[in-house]
């Protein structure tokens, strides 16, 4: 069988989220191996729908829905549609009244969603049905695919908004339309109920009357008594058969009391039986629940009229109870795969391992500042005098062919050669002649441009050397993090000294230039004084004795050694600007690395409040909630303990992150490229991802003491640990834990033992059935034989046990009622009394907002009619049965007056009188359920009759009733405020509304 969920409005996205989480929990999988499982959820707003909503996260795998699972019912026109409604076929024979929409549309801000406005609701609806349609025809294919023919869909609605409860009545008319097999295609709604008190908020006016209504109208489709219009617009009204098996109806508060979170707890709850229901009852073959939900377990015909076979209250409602009593496995792996991540973050950030503790969330003691003035670390860098001055190439392709000679050596080189060049000319211009070639050197020949012109240009590409300073850095930083030699804090110390290093580099500069300076005014002295000497020589020293030879190879050396440095005072002038603009690209690299470890602490924060919501929750023997944990947490805290702090496991786990996280940056090995592409939601979930399969391997591997396992553990074995021993302890537990069991619906026993006209004397309702499903255990026979007779002495009613494959670490109990009228619930009063109170502030714009179409008065009544009910309604037929001539005065057989009722069958023939007795103040009086359906249809019949059709005669109609109206006055003692005349005045009105054609 295949299974179709369907989310209507916020009640039933949250219910499939929390299926789907509990699915890939389960099964670490996102559908059930053997269960065929589709979803759509629909909603007018977008809130859950984003494809990266972390909501939908279990440690960090998203179970959100493909957008072909979602239908937002939200981006039409619906002013323009009502301004051309004749053109929509499908929604114009129920829309209502246009001035009334006009004030409805007009109330709205922003985005018309559903807005607790049902009629608003199914609106939207309309305007999408032909998507709807669609996507749930593909869907049904899709799970008939593999062969699946039969199909069950799931409808989950909350009665109390705009959305769920305004399209629930369409959405199943419009899934029977198209699957009109009930047998094959079942389909089960899930209605939650308004609580008694919602959240501060959530009441904008309508959300009790919405429940109300909603009721009504799904008890009138179930009679056939609603037979809605096709949204669609091609089927006129749709008269369906079995618009639906059975509809499970919850709420917030089970029968023993216990109040579940409706935003945060229900969900859950329906979730777990959803999950009982679709994956293990497909195991296990649950027929008897099958049986239930179609009430085949008994009389499903519907509470009929009085003394009529036309069906008023359906008895086509269930609802359900479950309770878990688990070791929680899925709980326990989440809180030691958050242990493994919180070790693996720490050991990201700080790298600080500690004996005894793990890594831990501080910093090492490292002096950095030594670290980036080391030698070899500058020349990696790229940072040496010699880079930065560009005495030797900092990018590679500026010296591809490896020409260039660092400063000193440039100048050592080529004096040589210009003293050689010289000696080939006049003696006496020998120095001039070097000095210009040096000139020449600095100013036009030195790397091909001249000192000047070589700098001034290479400022142009300072942005790429800077670049490529920082690459180099972040390259050897990121290396480091990847292999777990640094942290990323260590990285950021690392390039903060790195900056204050860069600082004080720029700051020296000025320093270096100024003597550079004197270096050069002393040079240009020699220099000078070296010409003065020259000059000065006699024939014979310049002749004979060699002298031009050694004042040349001075000045040669004087000349070196002024160029060295005037060649310095560009590069350091260079130099300058291009610190400051690697200070700039490692400015940005720390902001990058500290966004990094701002993300990363922002993890840890989430991790940590991960963790503090695990193995929280009632104590064990607090049996109230759904979820029973039965369970050590100090076992698991310190198994958890016992794993993170083994040395080698951590290094292991750690190195498995950290490549999970570097595999995401493929070539791009960087920070910056980290930066880029793991932001915070992926880091988390890569992280809890990894971490998830390394907690459950090392505690495979490390954990090998039977009594210390936590995961994998049986309940069975666990049961029999704490009560094996002792037989009345166990009967004494499971006897509270069925007591505490109930279903989430509070049934009025006032209701369930009416006795009155139209319900049935000694009808089967309110069946109930308790089903216990136990893990198999065939090792454990003796224990599970007695852990079932507790349960049959705990509950002696109608008891069932099945027993399933998988799923060792927890017992489920289920209860569930069915074949009872909507009457029965609990809260049903209180809705109808906020229905009314809705009612009489504004009547036609509330009946608008309420009802999906009409105003509700052709529906059957949830209640059976009190006798003081009776009477009212039975005024005003009274009274047009008095003027139609219905009325005829006669006498008891003891010659007393006496009004009889006397109405005609079809055909023509007077049917028994009905006594009303002596006058007409004691007729209503008279009038119960069985004669009042008699006197209405006589009524009804009486105005068809042409006689009473036209305009002269329902005025004629009217001056009777006003004239009975003065007679009752003067029987009552001429008091207008007398009681019993207020009731005929205010049945005459009712009266002449049905005369007008309106609805009382």
């Amino acid at each position: 069988m295949g299974h179709l969920v369907i989310g209507l409005g916020g009640t039933g996205g949250k219910v499939i989220r929390a299926l789907r989480k509990q699915i890939y929990a389960e099964m670490r999988a996102e559908s059930p191996k053997d269960v065929k499982v589709g979803y759509l959820y629909v909603d007018s707003s977008g809130e859950m729908m984003a494809q990266d909503d972390p909501s939908w996260k279990v440690l960090g795998y998203s179970v959100q829905l493909p957008l072909g699972a979602q239908l937002r019912i939200l981006g039409e026109d619906l002013s323009a549609r009502l301004a051309n409604i004749d053109t929509y076929a499908g929604i114009k024979p129920w829309i209502g009244d246009r001035a009334t929409w006009g004030e409805v549309l007009g109330s709205i801000v922003g985005a018309a969603l559903g807005g607790q406005k049902r009629r608003l609701g199914r609106f939207l609806f309309a305007c999408k049905i032909d998507q709807f349609r669609k996507q749930v025809q593909s869907a049904v294919k899709e799970l008939q695919s593999t062969g699946v023919g039969e199909v069950t869909f799931h409808v989950v609605a909350g009665l109390a908004g705009g959305t769920g409860s305004g399209t629930i009545i369409d959405v199943l008319a419009q899934l029977r339309d198209l699957y009109d097999d009930s047998l094959r295609y079942r389909i089960i709604p899930y209605l939650l109920l308004p609580e008694r008190h919602p959240n501060p908020n959530w009441d904008t006016g309508n959300y009790h009357s919405n429940g109300y209504v909603a009721l009504l109208e799904l008890n009138a489709l179930s009679t056939t008594a609603y037979k809605p219009w096709d949204v669609t617009g091609v089927r006129g009204r749709l008269n369906l058969r079995d618009p639906f098996n059975g509809a499970y109806l919850f709420a917030n508060e089970n029968e023993n009391g216990y109040q579940a979170d409706v935003d945060r707890e229900l969900p859950g709850v329906l979730a777990d039986f959803l999950f009982q229901k679709i994956i293990i009852a497909s195991q296990v073959g649950w027929r008897s629940l099958e049986r239930m939900e179609n009430a085949e377990n008994g009389d499903g015909a519907p509470e009929t009229a009085p003394g009529q076979k036309v069906g008023e209250r359906s008895k086509r409602f269930l609802s359900f109870g479950i309770k878990r009593v688990a070791i929680p496995e899925e709980e326990i792996k989440e809180y030691l795969t958050l242990g493994f991540a919180r070790q693996a973050i720490q050991q990201l950030r700080f790298n600080n391992w500690q004996e005894a503790v793990g890594f831990v969330d501080e910093a090492r003691n490292v002096d950095y500042g030594a670290f980036v003035r080391q030698a070899d670390v500058l020349a990696r860098w790229l940072l040496t005098d010699e880079h930065l001055t560009l005495s030797v190439a900092l990018l590679p392709q500026d010296d591809a062919g490896r020409k260039w000679k660092p400063i000193t050596q440039e100048w050592d080189a080529v004096l040589p050669t210009f003293k050689s060049l010289v000696r080939e000319r006049e003696r006496s211009t020998w120095l001039d002649e070097l000095a210009k070639l040096c000139q020449k050197r600095f100013d036009e020949d030195y790397r091909n441009l001249g000192v000047p012109t070589f700098y001034r240009t290479k400022l142009k590409a300072k942005k790429d050397m800077a670049r490529e300073v920082r690459l180099q850095v972040e390259r050897e930083l990121f290396s480091d993090w990847r292999t777990g030699v640094r942290s990323a804090a260590e990285v950021g110390r690392v390039v903060e000294a790195l900056l204050d290093f860069l600082r004080e580099r720029q700051a020296g500069i000025d320093e270096a230039l100024a003597k550079l300076g004197g270096a050069i005014a002393e040079w240009e002295a020699r220099l000078a004084e070296n010409s003065r000497a020259w000059a000065q020589m006699g024939f014979l020293s310049k002749s004979v004795f060699g002298k031009p030879d050694s004042l040349l190879d001075s000045h040669a050396i004087y000349l070196q050694e002024l160029y060295v440095r005037r060649t310095r005072v560009e590069a350091w002038g260079f130099a300058r600007q291009l610190i400051a603009e690697i200070v700039t690209e490692v400015t940005d690299l720390k902001g990058v690395i500290d966004t990094i470890a701002s993300t990363m602490r922002d993890a840890l924060k989430k991790v940590e409040a991960g963790i503090d919501q695990r193995l929280g929750g009632a104590a064990a023997d607090d049996l109230r909630g759904h979820l029973i944990r039965f369970y050590d947490p100090a076992l698991v805290q310190s198994v958890g303990r016992t794993l993170i702090t083994d040395a080698a496991e951590q290094r292991t786990q750690t190195n498995k992150v950290r490549a999970a996280l570097i595999e995401r940056l493929g070539d791009n090995q960087t920070f910056t490229a980290f930066k880029e592409r793991v932001d915070p939601a992926t880091l988390t979930d890569t992280i809890e991802t990894v971490c998830a399969q390394n907690a459950q391997v090392a505690h495979t591997n490390l954990v090998t003491n039977a009594r210390d396992r936590i995961l994998g553990v049986s309940i069975i074995d666990k049961l029999k640990e704490r009560f094996g021993g002792d037989p009345q302890e166990l009967k004494a537990f499971v006897s509270k834990l069925v007591t505490q069991a109930g279903c989430f619906l509070t049934i009025n026993p006032l209701e369930v033992n009416k006795s009155a006209p139209g319900i049935p004397a000694g009808a089967q309702t309110l069946t109930a059935k308790y089903v216990v499903i136990l893990p198999k255990a065939p090792e454990q026979a003796a224990f599970v034989d007695a852990l079932k007779q507790a349960f049959r002495m705990a509950q002696p009613g109608d008891l069932e046990f099945i027993e399933a494959e998988g799923r060792q670490n927890e017992i489920t109990m289920i209860s569930i009622k069915n074949l009872f009228p909507a009457r029965y619930v609990h809260v049903l009063p209180l809705l109808l009394e906020r229905y009314e109170y809705r009612l009489a502030g504004n009547p036609g714009r509330a009946r608008l907002e309420l009802h999906t179409e009409g105003e509700g008065q052709d529906f059957p009544p949830l209640f059976v009619k009190t006798g003081d009910e009776v009477q009212k309604e039975a005024v005003p037929y009274l009274l047009l049965a008095d003027a139609t001539g219905l009325v005829h005065e006669g006498r008891t057989a003891s010659g007393a007056p006496q009004l009889l009722l006397v109405t005609k069958d079809a055909d023509g023939f007077d049917n028994e009188p009905i006594m009303l007795g002596a006058g007409l103040l004691e007729a209503p009086a008279r009038i119960d359920l069985t004669t009042l359906g008699p006197l209405r249809d006589g009524v009804t019949a009486a105005l068809a009759q042409p006689a009473f059709g036209g305009a002269e005669a329902r005025a004629a109609l009217q001056a009777r009733i006003l004239a009975r109206l003065d007679e009752v006055k003067a029987a009552t003692g001429g008091d207008p405020q007398e009681a019993r005349y207020r009731a005929f005045v205010e049945g005459g009105k009712a009266a002449v509304r049905l005369l007008k054609g309106e609805a009382i």
